[in-house]
């Protein structure tokens, strides 16, 4: 039986974190909302800069990201 969907083109082990549809996550807006607070203490106390001559360039796509990801 074949099923309708992005199914078979997801690689078998893609990340995606929370699942999707009826079987989301219950706790994904806990999840996010850890991450938020987490990076905001470790910014209180930290200063993060990037590595002298590298570039950040954003990549429009569904979502905003670094176009060559972080080293």
């Amino acid at each position: 039986m074949r099923r309708s969907g992005p199914r078979g083109k997801i690689p078998r082990f893609a990340y995606f974190p929370f699942g999707g549809g009826p079987r989301v996550c219950v706790g994904a807006a806990f999840a996010m909302l850890e991450a938020t607070l987490l990076l905001a203490t470790i910014q209180q106390k930290f200063h993060l800069d990037l590595v002298p001559g590298q570039e950040v360039k954003p990549l429009a796509s569904v979502t905003l990201r670094p176009n060559t990801g972080f080293a």
